[in-house]
């Protein structure tokens, strides 16, 4: 990935959208109340691939969660979670706990039946407007340059993490354990989210992707309807 990428890639206008699908529904994600058990849901294609044979973006690169340990319930499909060198397969059904600090990543594993990797997830202590404007922001943003054929730039994706306080694995070969190769991706982020904001104008969040008006009456009116 570059480090820039044109600050004028057409934002598709999502703020509304709950839930958000790219690819007609082959992949996406949505989003529950916050007296909801889990956060939200996401749906990764069953060859981690979209229609027209690239590489899916659902599958997210190796990363830590700094604030929050993750939980993950698999609801349809099978998929490989990847930490601390194992690789661990899931299927419908099974649950999986990520602590602070530990590199991870997962992906949907192809099958005949051409079912997708649908999870649900949460996080042990829940930042709902911070976690729901990363998500809002970072799918639809790589989405878009999909569409417009360009490359998602690492600064962007940097303020986007450190904005969720989740740092990628962006140097993973850092000799080490745990602690010392997240404290050093922690810094490469936060240095080139500086840079990206200072520098080139990238924001955190964007109005097409995130409106917070927008999610808050969504998110009464599905409390009222009892979702």
């Amino acid at each position: 990935m570059p480090l820039f990428s044109p600050l004028s890639v057409p934002r598709t206008p999502i703020a509304t959208h709950n839930p958000i699908n790219f690819d007609s529904a082959r992949g996406g994600l949505g989003f529950y109340t916050p007296n909801h058990k889990y956060f939200g849901w996401q749906v990764i294609p069953h060859d981690n691939k979209w229609s027209d044979g690239t590489p899916s973006f659902m599958a997210p690169m190796s990363h830590y969660h700094l604030l929050q340990e993750e939980k993950f319930h698999v609801q349809s499909g099978s998929g490989y979670w990847f930490m601390q060198g194992k690789k661990i397969k899931l299927s419908a059904g099974d649950d999986i706990t990520i602590p602070r600090f530990v590199a991870h990543r997962f992906e949907s594993i192809p099958n005949d039946k051409e079912e997708p990797l649908v999870i649900l997830y949460r996080y042990d202590s829940q930042r709902w407007e911070m976690e729901e404007r990363f998500f809002r922001n970072v799918l639809p943003y790589m989405y878009d340059c999909r569409r417009a054929k360009v490359e998602p730039s690492v600064l962007q994706l940097c303020i986007f993490l450190a904005d969720c306080w989740m740092p990628g694995e962006f140097l993973p070969m850092i000799p080490g354990g745990d602690y010392i190769r997240c404290a050093i991706n922690t810094l490469f982020m936060w240095a080139f989210a500086f840079i990206g904001v200072v520098f080139f104008g990238y924001k955190r969040s964007y109005v097409e992707y995130y409106d917070p008006q927008v999610s808050k009456r969504r998110i009464e009116e599905e409390s009222r309807k009892g979702k």
